[in-house]
Formats: structure tokens, sequence, C-alpha cells
């Protein structure tokens, strides 16, 4: 097999482990479907990952980088960072949404044990949190924010925060139906909760 045959061969066992896994969740990945889908032998598959959780963290290096061209790059040319912000927290639920299973092991999955990962997989994973923080210190820099704020601490919370919505929706737990916080209008929820967050900052 040439390198560019196990260049694709890699890529595809990664692309099919989120077709797999968005059908079927976590449980239903194995390498011996993943091989079987693909068409190769499980020896093969074991050429490039030794194991499923050796997939699943390729797979969180797959989706920082998506979420970074999807979320955070679409957002980068509109001037006002408050809006910018704003606009970016927009595509962070859409992303969530538009890629829950991915989605899932990127945030609700096991925790990242960072030492198993080296400078250049540790920036892709960092990238899209260090693009935030730095429209947070432009922001600061042209006066949008209280003098008061600590950037490197209000980013991780608005991160958390979309987090914690993204987690809220997936679940189903913002809906008409629920019986003490009702929401007909998710869109206007979402945008809502998104300026609010951001409005906070504001002197």
């Amino acid at each position: 097999m040439s390198r560019v045959q196990r260049a694709g061969l890699r890529q595809g066992i990664i692309q099919t482990s989120l077709e797999i896994g968005s059908e079927r969740g976590e449980e239903g990945l194995t390498m011996r479907g993943i091989a079987a889908r693909l068409g190769v032998s499980a020896t093969a598959l074991y050429q490039h990952f030794e194991s499923k959780s050796k997939i699943l963290r390729e797979i969180r290096i797959y989706g920082a980088e998506l979420l970074q061209s999807e979320v955070l790059e679409p957002a980068a040319s509109t001037e006002d960072p408050a809006e910018r912000l704003v606009n970016a927290g927009r595509n962070y639920v859409q992303f969530a949404k538009s890629h829950k299973w991915l989605y899932s092991v990127m945030m609700g999955n096991e925790q990242i044990d960072w030492s198993q990962h080296n400078t250049e997989e540790v920036d892709l994973l960092l990238r899209p949190l260090k693009t935030f923080q730095g429209w947070l210190e432009e922001g600061a820099a042209r006066g949008c924010w209280r003098g008061d704020v600590d950037l490197s601490l209000a980013s991780f919370r608005i991160w958390m925060s979309l987090h914690g919505l993204c987690t809220m929706l997936l679940s189903g737990r913002i809906s008409e139906a629920h019986p003490a916080f009702p929401r007909k209008d998710e869109q206007s929820f979402v945008d809502e909760f998104i300026i609010s967050m951001i409005a906070c900052l504001k002197p």
C-alpha cells in the first residue's frame, strides 16, 4: 500500500467512524464494524489505530478543526467584537445540532488526557478557545468591555455557558413541552441567551 493509499485509508477510517457513531452511538462503534464497512481487514485497521479509543482521540482533533472552520471562521469577518461573539455563539449552537454525535465525543466523552497529545495536537484542540480569547482581548483593547472583566475567565465562562445551552437543547430539556420552563420559539430563546451573555461584559 502506497503512502497516499495509507493516508486515504486513515481518513476513511475517521469518516466511517463518524458515520457509524452517528447511526449507532459509541457503543455501536467497533473496530470490526469499521473494517467491515470500509471493506478492509481488521489488520489493515490496526495498522493505523490500535484501539477504538485512539480513533475517538483522532475524532476529537477532527472535531476541533471542524468547529474552527464552521463556528469561528464564518464569524471572523464581523467588525464589531461583541456582535462577532454573538454570531460565533449562534454558529456554535448550530454546530452542536448539526453534528450531534461528534459534539458528544468532543464535549461529553471522557476527559482529555493532555499528556497523551503532542504540541501540534494540543494547539489544534485549543485553537477554537484561543481564537475566542483573542476576540475578547481585541474587544477590551477597543473599549467594548468593562474594565474589571477578567478576559481569560470570561472566555471560559462563555464557552461553558454555550456548552451548557447545547447540552440542554440536545437532550430536549428546552422545549414547549417542559412543565416548568416551556419555550415555544427555540431560536429566539437561543438568541436571547447568547446576546444577554455577551451584554454582561459591556460597560
